[in-house]
Formats: structure tokens, C-alpha cells, sequence
């Protein structure tokens, strides 16, 4: 099956916190929650079942958070081979202005809803939806998210998908 890989450039932020909570990233505890019980509406709408927050998911979304921070927030999905292979699904979001937090990166994932007609992923619609679908795949269980601080005062969110979802030629629920 063919994977299609997707960054968001949405000029909003991030999280402040740069140490590590009890979510197994730099997003608060609350941040989490908020952000988890905002997929599992996003999901409930569509019949989805609902996801677990991952801390080792969010451990590995925060690792690609503060990389790409690193490299000056050049905004990158993880490459599909060597050291940094990707393993689960991702979404990327990087903002910068006034704070936001885990959930409103979410929303804006979410917003791409408007632009999606039920059906299956094609590479003439993934540009535009996949970050919603990625919400929304049904297969998929866990997420964890991560945030870091780029050295010009931008932020970047990662979340990592287990199981990934995005199969072009699928839908995804």
C-alpha cells in the first residue's frame, strides 16, 4: 500500500513547556487530556472508536519535535529510512505568535474536515485532508503528541498515530 506523508504550516503555537511531564513529553498533563478528549469527539462523529494517549508515542513525537527545532523548525516528516525512520502516522504543526496549546494544534488538523467528501484517500485529495483523516482512521488506536521551542520563538507540535492511518486507495472509516 502507498503512503502519502503530510506537514501542516499553520501560523499558530505551541506548548511552552520544554521539560518533560507525566505525558511522556513536553505537553502538560491537562494539555494532553484536552487535546486527547478533542480527538475522541472528532472520532465519536464518524463512529471511530475511541484512542488511548501513548506516552512512549509522545516520547517519540517529542524526540521529532525537538530535531526539527534544531534545524531551525525546517518543517519535515520523518524520513522513511535510517536513524529518524518513521514509524506511525504524523501530523506536524508549527506556529508562532501567541500561545496555543496541543488541542488547538488539533483543531487545526481538524478544520481540513470541510474540505473532505467521504470517500477513499487519493493523491488528488490528501494535500488537503490528511491530517483530518489521520484523526479520524478508524484502525488506528493511540496517539501522543510532543512540543518544542524554536530558536526564533516559533513552536512546533508533533503527534505520532499507532496504527498509522492514510492509505491512498482506503478509506478511512
Amino acid at each position: 500500500m502507498k503512503h502519502l506523508f503530510l506537514l501542516s504550516f499553520i501560523a499558530v503555537a505551541a506548548p511552552a513547556s520544554a521539560q518533560l511531564s507525566a505525558t511522556g513529553s513536553a505537553v502538560p498533563p491537562a494539555e494532553a487530556q484536552s487535546a486527547l478528549d478533542f480527538h475522541n469527539k472528532v472520532r465519536d462523529q464518524v463512529g471511530a472508536p475511541p484512542l488511548a494517549w501513548s506516552e512512549s508515542l509522545s516520547a517519540y513525537a517529542q524526540k521529532w519535535a525537538e530535531q526539527l527545532a534544531a534545524r531551525r523548525c525546517r518543517m519535515e516528516h520523518r524520513p522513511l529510512s535510517g536513524e529518524w525512520a518513521q514509524q506511525y502516522g504524523e501530523n506536524i504543526f508549527w506556529g508562532s505568535g501567541r500561545y496555543f496549546d496541543a488541542t488547538d494544534a488539533s483543531k487545526a488538523w481538524y478544520s481540513e474536515k470541510k474540505d473532505y467528501r467521504y470517500g477513499a484517500l487519493s493523491e488528488t485529495n490528501f494535500a488537503r485532508v490528511a491530517h483530518y483523516t489521520q484523526m479520524v482512521w478508524n484502525a488506528t488506536r493511540e496517539v501522543g503528541m510532543g512540543a518544542a521551542r524554536c530558536r526564533d520563538g516559533s513552536w512546533i507540535i508533533v503527534a505520532n498515530y499507532h496504527p498509522r492511518g492514510n492509505y491512498v486507495g482506503e478509506k478511512p472509516y
